[in-house]
């Protein structure tokens, strides 16, 4: 984000008094001079009728506020629309049913809309499909406009901007569901540029038209979670974004809302659908439609450039979309064989591999090994330790050993250390969506996995030497004999995954074939085999760099 900069203590501390003391008395004593609101017995009559609609305007703006239970501070809200410096068309006003009294507010607004339901927030959305503008605005009860926000919108548009435009914008985290911390408007970080964000609250200002998609499906729930389900229906159906208009510090007249009334009205009569902590369920709408194909604005940055989490969301993305692709990953243990050095893991995690460089069956399969990481095919990814891990003459001294195009090497180390939490949280979900095949140790429980394999290949100790040729050949019997395409098979076997993986990418290219190395160990009951397994907080920090 641009245009950003943090406040000095002189300016923090000039915020709290203007927001929290000045505007304490602003708002309480100037609502006691504000006209009244006349209240009505239990026969709904209005002091004032409204005109005939009017004619359809494709730059007129209808406004539609609510009123619940701060129907006191309704007279002052709509003072500051009328005084925008782009005067809307008309004012509509929905009223829920409230436990509080009804009151009469037909000589406020322009139309006055009155339901004995309360159908919180999604009552005010259907009704701005009857605007006859080409623009519509919502405020929740508790914004109070400065005058040049409808300016700042149109502006916006008129700049290439033209989407679901809001007061409040949340960049949502790549893991984790729904958060809130990251924000950008009146109450979040004020920046002098527009920014895109994943949704928007308090305040929306778009063309009409984009409001159809809000009713393309039914909501994941009614209860909650309508500004998450406009921006995604939106950016789904429409190509529609969601963004927040410029609020610069120096220049509050452009704001979606004066800050002292928004912070002292928004913790008074609060609606008693906002007691309810709503967390889990706006965290499982948010997952929900990342599993539908949301990709929210922190992930396609990630992807702007080469970084670790980019990557993987980038691996998610093919399978997502049903790409069959094959991904090997060469670690420090891969590397030493293949360059004819000793090793012997055989006492190590359920019995790792070993190579002696003058033992003519391992020179045999280290071959096969050396021709796996070389071998070239646009849809055969290769991981490869960083320099973050290795130092950064080891590291590319390995991209140069690799012979690789640039766009087909990624991480060795792509599902685990930070990109662990994101593997669980955006990944397993993705492996349900086909067939599923597992090589794996032959102490493996399958029954624990968070999905149901079809098909399970097994591997002892040593396994890139002992169970080479046998696994192959059933592998290939199996794809052959049952024709099988468009299938996941997830390689857990060591050295010899990437062996398998690059002779059926050869001679079955139309599967995906995957080498996840330990991730599973703990839930096939093999042990915490590695250092994020047992929780390690540096392993499970450490954002490896490219």
């Amino acid at each position: 984000m641009q245009g950003h900069h943090q406040k000095t203590l002189k300016q923090r501390l000039k915020w709290w008094w203007d927001t929290r003391v000045l505007g304490l008395f602003r708002i309480r004593l100037g609502r006691m001079i504000k006209p009244s609101i006349n209240k009505t017995n239990s026969t709904i009559t209005f002091e004032q009728t409204p005109d005939q609609l009017p004619a359809p305007d494709d730059e007129g703006i209808t406004v539609i506020l609510t009123a619940y239970r701060r129907v006191e501070y309704l007279a002052e809200q709509i003072a500051g629309i009328r005084q925008q410096t782009i005067a809307p068309t008309e004012i509509w006003v929905w009223t829920n049913a409230s436990p509080d009294e009804l009151k009469d507010v037909s000589a406020l607004a322009d139309r006055v809309i009155v339901s004995n339901t309360n159908w919180l927030f999604w009552g005010r959305f259907a009704l701005g499909n009857l605007a006859r503008t080409g623009y519509v605005a919502f405020f929740d009860d508790d914004i109070l406009p400065q005058p040049r926000w409808f300016e700042n919108c149109l502006n916006t548009i008129n700049n290439g901007h033209d989407g679901i435009l809001g007061g409040s914008g949340v960049l949502l985290p790549l893991a984790g569901g729904y958060s809130s911390k990251n924000k950008a408007g009146w109450n979040g970080k004020h920046l002098t540029t527009t920014t895109d964000v994943d949704l928007v609250g308090h305040a929306w200002f778009m063309r009409k038209q984009h409001l159809q998609y809000m009713w393309r499906e039914e909501p994941f729930s009614w209860n909650n979670g309508e500004d998450i389900h406009l921006s995604y229906m939106a950016l789904k159906h429409g190509g529609i974004k969601t963004c927040v208009p410029p609020h610069p510090e120096d220049d509050q007249s452009l704001w979606s809302c004066r800050p002292d009334f928004g912070k002292i009205v928004g913790r008074k009569n609060v609606a008693t659908f906002k007691t309810t902590d709503h967390r889990q369920t706006r965290t499982d709408i948010v997952q929900s439609y990342r599993r539908d194909g949301w990709r929210i604005v922190a992930e396609l940055d990630a992807e702007k450039n080469k970084t670790f989490s980019g990557d993987l969301f980038l691996f998610n993305n093919k399978l997502k979309n049903r790409e069959n692709f094959s991904l090997v990953r060469f670690g420090d243990g891969e590397m030493i064989v293949i360059n004819g050095k000793s090793i012997d893991l055989s006492e190590k995690c359920n019995g790792e591999h070993r190579y002696t460089p003058d033992n003519p069956e391992d020179e045999q399969h280290r071959q096969i090994l050396e021709a796996s990481l070389l071998y070239q095919n646009p849809q055969y990814f290769v991981g490869l330790p960083c320099r973050c891990c290795v130092g950064d003459e080891h590291c590319d001294a390995l991209r140069a050993q690799a012979q690789q195009d640039e766009k087909q090497l990624t991480w060795a180390n792509l599902f685990v250390n930070a990109n662990y939490p994101l593997f669980l949280d955006s990944t397993v979900d993705l492996f349900s969506s086909r067939p599923v095949n597992m090589i794996c140790h032959q102490n493996a429980d399958l029954q624990t996995l968070p999905f149901i394999p079809i098909k399970d290949f097994r591997v002892g100790a040593n396994a890139w030497v002992q169970d080479y040729q046998s696994v192959l050949s059933q592998m290939e019997n199996h794809i052959s004999d049952n024709k099988i395409e468009n299938e996941i098979f997830l390689f857990c076997a060591g050295v010899l995954s990437n062996m398998l993986i690059y002779q059926l990418t050869k001679k079955y290219p139309e599967n995906t074939y995957i080498d996840l190395g330990s991730v599973f160990d703990v839930t096939m009951g093999l042990g915490k085999t590695r250092k994020y397994l047992k929780g390690s907080k540096r392993r499970l920090q450490k954002v490896c760099v490219w």
